[in-house]
């Protein structure tokens, strides 16, 4: 009995740090929430993978969780418009954009920059995963202050062993074939997006 005592509690630690070393960190500055930003421009997605629908598909996500989160944020259309008549097109030279211009042009009080590391398709012999690591930041406009960061990785598998060696390969690769990424992109976005303070518009429209 106490050597399985023993053995039960030195597994339930190790699952602990398991745990604790995938859980999501995010860094959290006072000043968001005692004094939340009213205006947010949400800046085009630096894609860093080799995927090139994550712009399309991941912005209006972006815009449309961040305002219903409570805050006023500028659209992704009138944003590229102006950055198109600026001749920038690429999302890495905007996100190096000082933030006070974003506060001459947009108005915007705060600047959300994010990074797609990973938006990917993985297929291992009776299984198929789709991957999505956001990286985001939002800035004081005035300031240039961090207000917030944080990055995680959302995966979700297919496939099912108990299908069959051959029933599981052709599962996974019908699900590899019509698996949309906006439904992971969606979840880890809204799940990142509620470690923010509600913003002042939140119920209010």
């Amino acid at each position: 009995n106490s050597m399985k005592k023993i053995f039960f509690l030195s597994f339930s630690i190790f699952m602990l740090l398991i745990l604790s070393a995938c859980a999501p960190t995010y860094y959290l500055n006072e000043k968001l929430e005692k004094n939340p930003p009213k205006v947010v421009i949400i800046l085009p997605p630096d894609n860093q993978t080799s995927n090139t629908e994550v712009e399309e598909k991941l912005y209006p996500i972006l815009y449309d969780i961040l305002s219903n989160r409570g805050y006023y944020c500028v659209s992704p259309e009138l944003a590229r418009m102006v950055f198109n008549a600026n001749k920038l097109n690429e999302a890495g030279r905007i996100h190096e954009i000082p933030p006070n211009k974003f506060r001459e042009i947009f108005a915007a009080d705060a600047i959300l920059r994010t990074r797609v590391t990973d938006w990917s398709v993985s297929y291992v012999v009776i299984s198929s995963s789709i991957t999505v690591t956001l990286e985001m930041e939002l800035f004081d406009s005035k300031s240039g202050e961090l207000l917030w960061s944080m990055t995680r990785t959302l995966q979700q598998s297919s496939g099912s062993a108990n299908a069959g060696l051959i029933g599981s390969i052709i599962s996974a690769a019908i699900s590899t074939a019509t698996f949309e990424y906006e439904p992971i992109a969606e979840e880890n976005s809204a799940f990142m997006f509620k470690t923010i303070p509600e913003g002042p518009y939140y119920d209010k429209w």
